[in-house]
């Protein structure tokens, strides 16, 4: 072979080699720009769309997996209880309150917490969850370790109420107790990939605002209410509010998780049914301290 013929293929090798680099740079550059889009095209979408993210939390919080079981009232809460004027209390299994007031009490639904403070002594244990003007009853959930244990009928505060007034109240509690799950480590999702989850789900929509988001514990398993035994294991999940409307989001798997509070609601009142067919109440009476005095 000729050294002229050499040297050409050569050349037109080396040229190949820099158009095969070419391309490649030229491709790493397009991912990244491509990955660039990808990272602001939500935020840019929300805002072409007016959807408001400004209360969406930056960072994600620690919380993991939480084991509870039914717990009876303390010697101590059932004592705040006794003598309260106009209330007839009774214990069901150790383990469910069933109040009725003899005459109804008003009630301020605006500041429904602090106004409920004396004549329930032991709401200082749940946080005010809302008004379900259907069934006539306001819920309050139970806090553990200061975050909330939402739709559990072990963990409830329930009071009815007719022409806006308290009629009465039923009470159940859960302890934390030890379990495996506790103990497994599992990264919650971001907050802004829960937001996209909910976008791209239609249940966020233009104009909408998220009012508000925050982890508390939550439960596929309903431990039906004052049972004696049984334990369950609330995951970590996300409570978005989006204008009125609360959606839950399972926070290591991303699961939207659905509830009806009317069916909650009435589903809780057959089982607390079920608890006074097959338990004898106890009245609440002074403890021994008291009673000696």
């Amino acid at each position: 072979m000729q050294w002229g013929q050499i040297k050409t293929i050569f050349i037109i090798s080396f040229l190949l080699l820099d158009f095969f680099l070419l391309m490649q740079l030229w491709a790493n550059r397009e991912n990244d720009v491509i990955q660039e889009q990808t990272d602001t095209t939500l935020e840019e979408e929300l805002e072409v769309q007016n959807i408001d993210i400004s209360n969406v939390p930056s960072e994600v919080p620690n919380v993991t997996f939480l084991n509870a079981a039914p717990k009876g009232f303390s010697e101590q809460e059932l004592d705040s209880l006794q003598g309260k004027e106009n209330q007839n209390v009774e214990v069901y299994n150790d383990r469910l309150i069933i109040a009725t007031f003899e005459e109804p009490v008003d009630i301020d639904k605006e500041n429904i917490q602090e106004s409920i403070s004396d004549i329930i002594p032991i709401s200082n244990l749940y946080s005010y969850w809302g008004w379900n003007e259907d069934e006539t009853t306001a819920l309050f959930f139970q806090k553990m370790n200061n975050r909330t244990i939402y739709y559990s009928q072990g963990a409830l505060l329930m009071i009815r109420t007719e022409d806006g007034k308290i009629t009465g109240y039923t009470a159940t509690l859960l302890e934390q107790v030890e379990g495996e799950s506790e103990e497994i480590q599992q990264d919650l999702i971001p907050p802004m990939d829960i937001v996209s989850l909910l976008y791209n789900n239609g249940y966020l929509q233009e104009n909408d605002t998220i009012e508000d988001m925050k982890v508390g514990y939550y439960s596929l398993v309903n431990l039906n209410a004052g049972e004696e035994y049984g334990e369950q294991v609330f995951a970590p999940t996300w409570r978005v509010r989006i204008g009125e409307e609360f959606y839950f989001v399972h926070a290591t798997n991303g699961q939207v998780l659905t509830n009806d509070e009317g069916d909650f609601i009435e589903s809780t009142i057959k089982a607390y049914d079920n608890q006074l067919s097959s338990g004898t109440p106890e009245p609440v009476q002074p403890s021994e301290e008291e009673t000696e005095e």
